[in-house]
């Protein structure tokens, strides 16, 4: 997870840390060992969790997994599913 991107997030958006753990239901510790990455790979769930009290869109969320917009293999994949 990118959480350089997490944190310029909170600041764009102007979240605060209490706010953001009672929409997720993260304790602060919790939150803490996710920005100071000592939660190396955290649970799907938890990073749906943080998209969607961000209300992310898909490149926010592609972005903040770790994926570029200018990633070659997500132009890739967004290219096959507009096609389909």
């Amino acid at each position: 997870m990118n959480t350089e991107y997490l944190k310029t997030l909170f600041t764009q958006r102007k979240q605060t840390r209490y706010k953001f753990c009672k929409l997720t239901g993260f304790s602060s510790g919790a939150l803490t060992d996710i920005m100071n990455k000592k939660v190396k790979d955290p649970r799907n769930s938890t990073i749906v969790k943080i998209a969607k009290a961000l209300e992310l869109s898909n490149d926010e969320f592609a972005e903040l997994c770790g994926y570029r917009k200018d990633d070659e293999d997500v132009q890739n994949l967004y290219n096959f599913q507009v096609k389909r």
